[in-house]
């Protein structure tokens, strides 16, 4: 099942059933979960207004296999900035959660772009590994993504960074926000270069800033990623991500806290 075919059945409002397939662990893929929230709050928005922010809270694990629902509401509406959550219920309790704010374009003297793409090899260079194999999270096979920098995951290199090039498997008919948002979670933590073997690994917490409008993306597409390590310690850490458009255009930033077991 594709994830388009999974938010068509989300935004009927009926109960949603994830196949194992989209299993990551004991839980469902986080990217799916949050990209199905993102489609919620931003249902019956004003198409002035713009997704500027995303929040994203993984507070219990979300089960394949099993129905659960999603919960909407509409928390403040300013004239410049409208404020929603969701949350999806499972069992009647909630697993994950998400608030998203909502702006109006307004007009300004002063326009700042200090984004630069970085460099990175290009998927048909020698060192770009295509993310690909039994030992990777099921969901995994609906998401073309190579990992063009230095170190690659679990390889026990000192690299801090990780990142490289994305896109779906198949790709959907119109790119919207929930696909980037669906996209950006199949990176792991920056610090997994360190490990020299494969470990349980979870986030905490994940915040996007959206900058520039998707226009003109297909979904054919490869996006750029690149993710730096902020700190690690004691098991926690934190990171920050670069997300952009072939152009060079800065589509996103993505924060992430997260937690590796090893």
């Amino acid at each position: 099942m594709l994830f388009d075919e999974i938010r068509t059945i989300a935004a009927a409002h009926e109960d949603v059933i994830v196949p194992a397939s989209w299993a990551q662990g004991r839980t469902v893929y986080g990217g799916l979960s949050a990209g199905l929230l993102c489609d919620s709050v931003s249902q019956g928005v004003d198409p002035n207004r713009r997704l500027r922010y995303l929040k994203v809270g993984f507070l219990r694990p979300l089960e394949a296999e099993k129905p659960f629902r999603i919960e909407m509401e509409e928390v403040s509406a300013g004239r410049t900035v409208v404020v929603r959550s969701a949350r999806i219920v499972q069992d009647d309790v909630a697993r994950v959660a998400v608030q998203a704010n909502f702006v109006t374009r307004l007009e300004s003297r002063v326009e700042i772009d200090n984004f630069r793409p970085p460099t990175l090899r290009s998927r048909d260079s020698d060192g770009s590994v295509q993310m690909r194999g039994p030992q990777l999270p099921a969901f995994t096979q609906f998401i073309d993504f190579h990992v063009t920098t230095d170190g690659l995951p679990f390889q026990g290199s000192e690299v801090s960074e990780i990142g490289g090039w994305m896109r779906f498997e198949t790709p959907p008919d119109a790119f919207t926000k929930s696909h980037l948002v669906c996209l950006i979670d199949v990176w792991p933590p920056a610090p997994v270069p360190h490990f020299d073997t494969m470990v349980p690994l979870s986030t905490v917490n994940w915040g996007i800033h959206f900058a520039e409008p998707l226009d003109g993306i297909r979904g054919e597409d490869f996006l750029g990623y690149l993710a730096r390590t902020n700190f690690f310690r004691d098991g926690y850490g934190s990171s920050t991500a670069d997300i952009w458009a072939g152009d060079g255009r800065l589509l996103a930033k993505s924060y992430q806290t997260f937690v590796i077991y090893g």
